[in-house]
């Protein structure tokens, strides 16, 4: 478990809490962790190897030296990581900078839990949590399959509940699902909105779909052209996933294979046959 985020927003008082005593320094002055710091504790049965970073800031505000060093090493530890803790200040909101991490931790496929630190500061009614979230969701919307939670690491307020949610996502990133469950989810989703069709009168179909991989969990589609589908009908696609699988919590990942990828797929297996006969 990685806790990634800006300088300053209390990534190492996260630690501290979750640990229940000083494993780092904090202090007001930003930039005071300064490399990345593994921590093991056991919650809940389980043993957890918990990094926390040093704080991550724009790449023209940091020197060569320490900090450059530091935070190449924050940026390794989400790709070693089963999650990622995307810390953010409640008072701040999402900066640009906590919108690029967000984006990393997407792009290294890793699943992720949004933990809103310092919502002790926060003045509250009975509807504040829920346009809050709303705000810091419009602006990261990309992780919009990450579930988001609201904490004070100063004061310990619902910091025991990262663990339970930071183990589902892990399940979930790391899960598989049948051939067949895959292309039940296809064929409802077919159903309840078709294909694209281009002005030439041709439509994109779609005829199977299987699970390649998981961390995060891939999916290939084979399709007679994966130009026939836009980004609408691919987001359509994904949400259709979610909606009847679950999978919050982790990224996840479509391969839209065509006509020709798949011959050329069978040539090749084809070509090795071969080889191995010749041989």
């Amino acid at each position: 478990m990685s806790i990634i985020g800006r300088p300053n927003v209390g990534k190492s008082s996260l630690l501290n809490s979750i640990c229940g005593n000083k494993r780092a320094i904090v202090s007001d002055i930003s930039g005071t962790t300064t490399d990345s710091i593994d921590t093991y504790i056991k919650k809940e049965d389980k043993f957890w190897k918990i990094i926390d970073t040093a704080g991550i800031r724009r790449k023209k505000n940091v020197k060569y030296g320490t900090e450059f060093f530091g935070i190449n090493r924050s940026f390794k530890s989400i790709d070693r990581s089963d999650i990622c803790l995307l810390v953010l200040d409640a008072e701040d909101g999402v900066t640009e900078q906590d919108q690029k991490l967000a984006g990393r931790i997407e792009e290294q496929g890793r699943s992720c839990l949004i933990v809103i630190n310092k919502w002790d500061l926060i003045e509250k009614d009975s509807s504040t949590i829920y346009s809050a979230e709303k705000k810091f969701r419009s602006k990261l919307y990309f992780l919009n399959w990450s579930k988001m939670i609201f904490i004070s690491a100063l004061t310990g307020k619902r910091v025991n509940d990262i663990f339970e949610n930071a183990k589902s996502a892990i399940d979930q990133h790391r899960r598989r699902v049948t051939t067949s469950v895959v292309n039940e989810v296809i064929k409802e989703a077919i159903t309840w909105r078709s294909p694209p069709t281009k002005r030439s009168g041709k439509q994109g179909r779609i005829y199977y779909g299987t699970q390649v991989k998981n961390q995060p969990p891939t999916f290939s589609l084979f399709v007679n052209d994966p130009k026939l589908f836009g980004s609408t009908y691919r987001r359509y696609i994904e949400k259709q996933f979610r909606m009847n699988l679950g999978f919050e919590g982790t990224p996840l990942i479509f391969l839209w294979r065509g006509k020709q990828r798949r011959s050329l797929d069978r040539d090749i297996s084809k070509n090795n046959i071969e080889l191995i006969q010749d041989d």
